[in-house]
């Protein structure tokens, strides 16, 4: 189905999330679906001589998503085409199971669990981790990262609009450019490509026999690396639009740096990182738990 899905649970995080998914969704043009999952409390239901039958609750869970995307309508201002939606289940397996053909599914950083001093929400986490082909944004904000406000907040400088992606040269870095192009010509922000690199991170140069090369010779390999992927993904925006961007550090710390102030970060779920089995590669993980704005992590159709 192409719709946007968000999972919503009455908290601040997801009403954050629902207002960033209604603009999303009406950017894309198509509908927005959001998802409440609940599980009922035994206190909630009948006596147990009586069969179980939470039909009520059901009924007062579909009027709070209603309730709560009129009240997104109000914030925002959108009025985009919407549907209510609640689920007797697991958050996690809900949204994932929802959103399975769907453009996008959103999450917020955090929801109503009990530890709320999480960096990502139990729920948050299992769906980046779970998802195996719907691109997943966990939408973030100053201050959401665990640093303090002053350092997460904007700079202040006037400038245009950025999507930050990452790049690596993987195949799945070439998918997330691919994701942040699309964004770039629908919303006309500027695609910023992020190549992060340190010495250790990338392959011997040819005939090195041990030697290391001067760190020139590495940022132009770098350099070219970018260059790369931004051919095969198919880039082709104006010099205005597009910003290419070589960071000796490493990949987690600048790629969080970088989008500091952005509209959004996308990334490939995993990298040129040894463990391909991994769903979650360890830089898209430190991502979605630590930066300022919200991330979309993308699969390659491999994935899927």
């Amino acid at each position: 189905m192409s719709d946007v899905v968000v999972g919503v649970d009455g908290s601040v995080r997801s009403q954050e999330a629902l207002d960033w998914a209604l603009v999303e969704a009406a950017s894309r043009g198509v509908p927005l679906t959001a998802v409440l999952a609940w599980e009922p409390s035994w206190k909630d239901g009948p006596r147990a001589s009586e069969p179980a039958d939470f039909s009520h609750l059901a009924d007062l869970k579909q009027d709070q998503v209603l309730t709560l995307l009129d009240e997104a309508r109000h914030r925002t201002g959108v009025d985009a085409v919407t549907h209510a939606e609640q689920v007797q289940g697991s958050a996690a397996t809900a949204l994932l199971a929802r959103a399975e053909h769907s453009e996008m599914l959103v999450v917020g950083s955090r929801g109503l669990g009990r530890l709320g001093r999480l960096v990502l929400g139990s729920v948050s986490s299992a769906v980046v981790q779970g998802a195996t082909r719907v691109p997943v944004t966990v939408v973030r904000s100053a201050g959401d990262g665990g640093e303090d406000d002053a350092a997460a907040a904007p700079t202040g400088v006037d400038e245009p609009p950025r999507v930050v992606v990452g790049v690596d040269g993987s195949r799945t870095s070439v998918h997330a450019l691919r994701h942040g192009l699309e964004v770039a010509r629908r919303t006309g922000a500027v695609l910023d490509a992020v190549f992060c690199w340190q010495i250790v991170t990338l392959a011997p140069l040819p005939d090195s026999w041990g030697w290391t090369p001067p760190v020139d010779d590495y940022e132009k390999f770098a350099a070219e690396q970018l260059d790369r992927a931004l051919e095969a993904a198919g880039v082709d925006l104006p010099e205005d639009q597009l910003r290419r961007s070589v960071v000796h550090t490493h990949p987690s710390k600048g790629l969080i740096e970088a989008a500091r102030g952005a509209e959004r970060l996308v990334v490939g779920n995993r990298g040129t990182g040894g463990f391909d089995r991994l769903l979650l590669g360890s830089v898209s993980r430190q991502a979605v738990e630590y930066a300022t704005c919200p991330v979309t992590v993308v699969r390659r159709p491999a994935d899927a």
